[in-house]
């Protein structure tokens, strides 16, 4: 357990629902099925991550990497609303730059819905930024903004 009281480690098959009900909350239409968190779990080309604040899952990240371009893309990444404010993004990120760092990938990217404020502060106070924007991205029409930071940021 780390010193603020979470645990961080890889995911596994049995975090699906626990992991859903997050998803759940977290996101109105552009949600994952079982079926996707299962391949983005066993066999996508990537690592998925899980935080843990007592003895419940709070949230995960979702990594996935692209051989073409030797990227590192952060696919997917939630925290429980209760949860937030704590830190966990926080260490779910630094996750994410350690496990870009450990594979030699220089290049981190996502995409974030345009209206999402907080998570942009996030991510620019971590080195990342903006990159373009990709019109009509998400599911309801709205748009993304894309991002990328150098992991040796």
């Amino acid at each position: 357990m780390d010193k603020r009281g979470y645990i961080l480690r890889g995911a596994m098959m049995t975090d699906i629902s626990a992991i859903m009900a997050i998803e759940q909350l977290c996101f109105a239409d552009d949600r994952f099925t079982k079926q996707q968190f299962a391949y983005l779990i066993s066999h996508a080309k990537g690592w998925f991550y899980v935080i843990e604040y007592q003895n419940k899952i709070a949230g995960y990240i979702s990594l996935l990497t692209n051989v073409r371009t030797h990227y590192l893309r952060i696919y997917s990444i939630a925290i429980h609303p209760e949860k937030r404010g704590m830190g966990l993004g926080q260490a779910l990120l630094e996750q994410a730059f350690k496990t870009a760092r450990e594979n030699k990938i220089k290049t981190i990217t996502l995409e974030v819905n345009i209206c999402n404020r907080i998570a942009i502060i996030l991510y620019k106070s971590n080195g990342f930024k903006a990159i373009s924007i990709k019109t009509n991205y998400y599911h309801d029409g709205s748009d993304a903004l894309y991002m990328q930071r150098h992991s040796t940021e």
